[in-house]
This record gives structure tokens, C-alpha cells and sequence, in this order.
């Protein structure tokens, strides 16, 4: 199943960096046009930042899109899983973070839908991996 992440603050923090460098290059620079639009398509590339996660019978695969070309592809087996973490964020929102043997620990926050949190479990009882709830990702599944 594909599964898509969704930050919600990428936007809003490229938005807040471009407006301070903007603001750097008036002062500093006197407003060089080349500087703006440099900065200009940094930002864009940046906004258009895309995740997608799968979840496979045998494996995992995350990946950082750039205009839907994937930049960044790792791919998880179960062996190099060490455990699963499943926490809370914010307010009502689910998380996980993949803990791997080697390699980079993948954080996946705001999945789209959220019944994909229940397919990680489904995953992680299947392949005997460790999983780890914690008391506020309790709440929640008892909220449902």
C-alpha cells in the first residue's frame, strides 16, 4: 500500500526563511534581482518536497520526491529493523519511527490516511518486530 506524508509546516518554515533572506538581501545587497530569484526557486523547489511510504509484503520503502522524481529511496527489510516506536504529536495526530540497524532511523509523522499506522502494526506482528506504543498513542487508539 502507498502512503503519503503530509508536513504541514514545510511550507510555513520556507515561507518564513525566504521572507528573512529577502530581507538580508535588500539590506546587504541593494536589492539585486538575480539574488531574488534564486531565492525565489530554491523556495519552490523546497515547497515541492514530496514523501511517499510503502508498505510491501516483505519490505518498506520511503522516499523524498523532488517534481515526482525520487531523489531519496531506502528501502527496509525486517531484519534491519530493530523496533518500532509509535508515539503522539500534537493534539490528536499519530507518529512512528522505524528504528534501523544501519542506516538512518525513518520518522514517519502525519501519514496519509491514518489506518496506515494499523498496517505498520499488521507489518511488525508479521515479521516479529519489536513495537513500542507509548502511553499517549494508547489514548488514541482508544479513542477510535
Amino acid at each position: 500500500m502507498e502512503y503519503k506524508l503530509r508536513p504541514h509546516i514545510y511550507p510555513i518554515v520556507m515561507t518564513i526563511i525566504f521572507v528573512l533572506f529577502m530581507n538580508v538581501v535588500v539590506d546587504y545587497f541593494g536589492g539585486v534581482s538575480s539574488l531574488y530569484l534564486l531565492v525565489l526557486l530554491i523556495a519552490v523547489v523546497f515547497a515541492l518536497i514530496r514523501f511517499r511510504f510503502h508498505i510491501y509484503d516483505e519490505n518498506l520503502v520511503y522516499e523524498i520526491l523532488i517534481f515526482g522524481k525520487s531523489i531519496v529511496k531506502q528501502r527496509i527489510f525486517p531484519e534491519d529493523i530493530s523496533q518500532m516506536k509509535f508515539t503522539r504529536i500534537g493534539w490528536a495526530k499519530k507518529a512512528a519511527k522505524i528504528k534501523v540497524n544501519k542506516g538512518f532511523n525513518v520518522r514517519l509523522a502525519v501519514l496519509e490516511p491514518p489506518k496506515a499506522y494499523d498496517h505498520l502494526i499488521e507489518f511488525a506482528k508479521k515479521h516479529d518486530i519489536t513495537i513500542v506504543k507509548t502511553k499517549d498513542y494508547l489514548i488514541l487508539e482508544r479513542m477510535k
